[in-house]
């Protein structure tokens, strides 16, 4: 904001440095653009801003192409009668807008005094550029040229420059030089230099009431300067009224009845791709002349416009159905934008009758992502909104989904492949054995079995308990979730899934589904459940303009997505997975505790943990955030072993029912691949200044005395661990070994340990963040860190390389990527490297 502020002064400097004396009033004899009526410099952001001030294109949220004409009583004074013509799109992946107006001017030929006599027909050319710099902060530039067959009128070539500012939602303010360059041409003609300042103030915080100021300074030998005030007000269901009046310099006497007021309605029809505007208005005054100013008739203007975006007022469309059809399973960001897309049409979009989920494929990585999406359509359902469901070949997540919803369908064709619950491990000594490789591993807790897939051929009978249990908490809150949608008891459940798998007329007998449907049918379908006749919608339309334009203070969601190595965060592509880098999610953490603009952080975990020391430097930059302002963890699919490690000092932690988390342990090891070299027929020899000093080589196991050692240092590294919890979580180190020792928890478990303080996934988690940072409901929401996303991805919208992959892009099978994934601590980790990692567990 300061930067913004200094900006604006030497702005004013600028202009004041070149203005002379005002003391009049309109011009009458020069050729100008048509004017935006009734708009404010600083929120105006149409494409009629090409002519205002053209920084405000940048804040445009879709293209746009208006018509504007003004129509004078043919004895006015004032030059600007015509039309105009202009587009407007912005160009995402360059954070910039661009537009191009013709205006095509006819000034009336009766005024006394004006330079356009007879046939003074001219026009405009008007090309502008705007980048955004940020939410609240717009520059921009034009270039326009004017062409006539009048010699005074034609050649005029100018350059603008304009810049917005709004830092807050009650407030903004904007800079204008318009014909900077003071155009001329060898004909005599002339445009003068003229600078705007303006200030608009929303009193109720959003565009519902906006008063603006402004004034205006005139660089020329009789120089002028004219003060103005509009105001805007939304019209629930109709649109916008505008008024505004400008008077002159109260020391020039011969301008004195010199002023301009205008008055204007414009009616916003929303659609579904966007949205039409239709206006009309009056101007009058003295500076249309003296016979002229109380003819407010005959001075009329007129306003039509197509818009990619839809306006938050006006008339609405009427209720319709939306498709939101999922064709693969969301990666852990696209996740989050169907919860929050979903989210917003519950809260926001009242055109919205039903909405009809095509499940296509696993509607989440999880069952924990899962029940986040339940979460979001039970909202939809409070809302008033119905759910339908509509299935082809799904499995048991599909079902879990649904069974939340008003009604579900099946394709006649289709089924449910789903008669249970399953975990399945690998396990790959026997593998590594007649590979001649050893895994060698020291752990503390005889619940850390992530060691056990490389050092034996099965799970030990604690680490096989473990599992069960595990398994058992999924299929409790499976079953039960599907009993209280499908009004069945639990043991109907059980008893009917057991039957499975099942195609659609077995899933109906079931009482799984509730009839059949083909794609075609669904509109149909979704008219029988509103009661009405309604329309099926694709989820393609366009975006609704911001009620809201300041730089208000919002959240920062902050990702720890994948396996947690020291370094930087990197994407493994066509291996379907994600390393979060220690430096990359540190540097993410600081950047949203130092930026003012960040109100409260919310930490996504969705790792099952990795390097401890990765683990301790994120630690370590998250203590220091909850000093500053509240830092709410989510966990998501999984936030274990060094998951749970970083989650412990946050100020609040909620976790879904389902969420993996607690392995709250170490372990350390390494390979030994001496007798595979031995088999391969290749020695190794080592010089060494210290008995251990090759002690963490791969190229021989540890010694005994080693080992002991070695099982001493991981016990220092538990006790820290411990520390960090006891002092997180408000317990006592031993409080915290008593739930540790590598023991995996569900989310539920967990609350009863006191390992987290709330059930509840990603929008309770955010709600709370508002809460405790004091913010706004509509308060931005940033992620961090940003995607590592190519020039051509963001022309194509789109963000990094999505961990799920489809199964044609993956270079292996489902069952070697396990392994690949399985194999993290001698893949991604250094032999000599403690770490805080859960095995790789998925129930599906």
């Amino acid at each position: 904001m300061i930067r913004s502020t200094a900006a604006f002064s030497l702005g004013l400097a600028f202009a004041l440095s070149l203005a002379s004396p005002a003391r009049a009033q309109f011009p009458t004899d020069q050729p100008t653009r048509l004017p935006a009526f009734g708009k404010n410099a600083v929120s105006n952001d149409d494409s009629s801003a090409l002519v205002q001030n053209p920084a405000n294109i940048a804040f445009l949220p879709a293209s746009e192409l208006r018509w504007s004409s003004v129509y004078l009583n043919e004895g006015s004074r004032a030059a600007w009668q015509g039309h105009a013509l202009g587009f407007a799109f912005p160009i995402p992946f360059l954070n910039a807008s661009t537009g191009l107006r013709v205006d095509l001017m006819a000034p009336p030929t009766g005024g006394p005094g004006t330079l356009f006599r007879s046939s003074g027909v001219y026009q405009w050319i008007t090309w502008g550029l705007a980048i955004k710099a940020s939410d609240s902060f717009g520059l921009g530039m034009s270039l326009q040229r004017s062409y006539s067959d009048m010699r005074e009128a034609h050649g005029l070539f100018g350059w603008s420059v304009g810049l917005t500012s709004r830092p807050s939602d009650y407030f903004g303010m904007a800079f204008v030089a318009h014909d900077i360059n003071g155009p001329k041409n060898d004909s005599g003609g002339v445009l003068n230099r003229s600078f705007d300042l303006a200030l608009a103030v929303r009193p109720l915080r959003s565009r519902a009431l906006e008063v603006g100021l402004s004034g205006k300074i005139i660089d020329a030998p009789d120089a002028y300067w004219s003060p103005s005030a509009t105001l805007g007000l939304d019209i629930p269901e109709l649109g916008r009224l505008r008024g505004s009046f400008g008077v002159v310099d109260p020391d020039d006497g011969i301008s004195k009845s010199e002023w301009l007021a205008s008055a204007s309605m414009s009616f916003y029809l929303n659609g579904t791709a966007g949205s039409m505007e239709l206006g009309a208005g009056s101007i009058f005054g003295g500076a249309l002349g003296r016979n002229v100013s109380g003819k407010a008739h005959e001075n009329l203007t007129t306003e039509f416009a197509f818009k990619g975006y839809r306006e938050p007022s006006g008339t609405s469309t009427p209720g319709y159905a939306l498709r939101i059809r999922l064709e693969s399973t969301p990666s852990v960001r696209e996740h989050t934008a169907l919860l929050r897309h979903l989210w917003q049409v519950a809260e926001e979009e009242d055109s919205v009758s039903a909405v009809v989920l095509e499940l296509r494929t696993a509607p989440g990585s999880s069952i924990a992502h899962v029940q986040e999406l339940r979460d979001a359509v039970y909202l939809l359902r409070q809302a008033g909104k119905k759910v339908l469901c509509h299935l082809e070949d799904a499995d048991g997540a599909s079902l879990y989904l649904c069974s939340a919803a008003d009604r579900i369908l099946i394709n006649p064709a289709g089924g449910l492949r789903f008669a249970g619950l399953r975990a399945r491990y690998f396990y790959y000594a026997g593998l590594l054995e007649k590979l001649g490789i050893k895994a060698d591993f020291v752990r503390i807790g005889a619940h850390k079995s992530a060691p056990e897939a490389f050092t034996r051929t099965g799970a030990s009978d604690t680490a096989r308990d473990d599992k069960i249990d595990l398994l058992q908490q999924h299929e409790k809150q499976l079953t039960l979730g599907i009993a209280h949608g499908r009004k069945l008891t639990a043991q109907q459940v059980r008893e009917r899934i057991a039957k499975g798998p099942f195609v659609s007329i077995e899933a109906k007998t079931a009482g799984f589904v509730d009839g059949y449907a083909f794609d075609d049918e669904l509109e149909s379908q979704a008219s029988l459940l509103v009661g009405h006749p309604v329309r099926l919608i694709d989820d393609k339309r366009g975006p609704i303009a911001d009620r809201f334009n300041g730089a208000t203070p919002g959240i920062a969601i902050v990702y720890v997505d994948g396996d947690m190595v020291d370094g930087r965060s990197q994407t493994i592509p066509f291996l379907g997975m994600k390393l979060a880098g220690s430096y990359t999610i540190a540097e993410s953490i600081k950047k949203a505790r130092e930026n003012p603009l960040v109100g409260a952080v919310v930490l996504r975990v969705e790792t099952g943990g990795g390097s401890a020391m990765a683990a301790d430097v994120i630690w370590r930059e998250l203590e220091r955030t909850t000093k500053v302002k509240p830092v709410i963890v989510s966990m998501g699919s999984a936030a274990a072993s060094g998951g749970y490690y970083i989650s412990s000092p946050a100020t609040r932690v909620f976790a879904n029912p389902l969420t993996i988390t607690g392995s709250i342990g170490i372990f350390y090891g390494k390979a030994d691949v001496s007798e595979l070299l031995r088999k391969l027929g290749v020695s190794v020899e080592v010089y060494k200044t210290a008995p251990r000093a090759d002690a963490e080589s791969i190229f021989r196991p540890f010694t005994d005395e080693e080992k002991v050692e070695l099982k001493r240092k991981v016990w220092q590294f538990y006790d820290v661990f411990l520390q960090r919890v006891a002092d997180g979580r408000k317990l006592t180190k031993e409080q915290v070994d008593a739930v540790g020792q590598g023991r995996v928890w569900t989310g539920e478990q967990a609350l009863q340990h006191k390992l987290v303080d709330e059930l509840g996934g990603l929008r309770q988690a955010l709600a709370a963040a508002r809460t405790m940072a004091g913010l706004p409901d509509h308060a931005p929401i940033q992620e961090l860190p940003p995607p590592d996303t190519s020039l051509i991805g963001r022309i194509l919208g789109i963000e990094g390389v999505s961990e799920n992959l489809p199964s044609h892009l993956q270079v292996l099978p489902p069952g070697m990527m396990d392994l690949v994934r399985a194999l993290g601590p001698f893949i991604f980790h250094p032999a000599d490297k403690p770490l805080a990692r859960m095995e790789l567990t998925r129930v599906e």
